[in-house]
């Protein structure tokens, strides 16, 4: 009978020690949401997920790539 009293013991301590960390965890994530909720700005236009391509086999073809890819970035067009 001991014994039982004893795991039972041990499963409350759990359950108040599980609970501690989920409260901590819900309380942390608050005051980040706090934080920076208010201050959170929408990603640009240049920040959306694209399928990514696979990079041409043809060097030439490689580097006309690469040079576009710059010539875009100082035109700002990739901001």
């Amino acid at each position: 009978m001991a014994q039982a009293w004893m795991v039972m013991g041990e499963t409350y301590l759990l359950t108040i020690v599980v609970s501690l960390f989920v409260a901590f965890l819900i309380h942390m994530m608050t005051l980040l949401i706090r934080r920076f909720g208010a201050a959170a700005k929408p990603l640009p236009a240049s920040a959306e997920q694209v399928e990514v391509s696979a990079a041409p086999d043809d060097p030439d073809e490689l580097a006309a790539l690469a040079i576009a890819v710059a010539v875009r970035r100082n035109n700002g067009e990739g901001r």
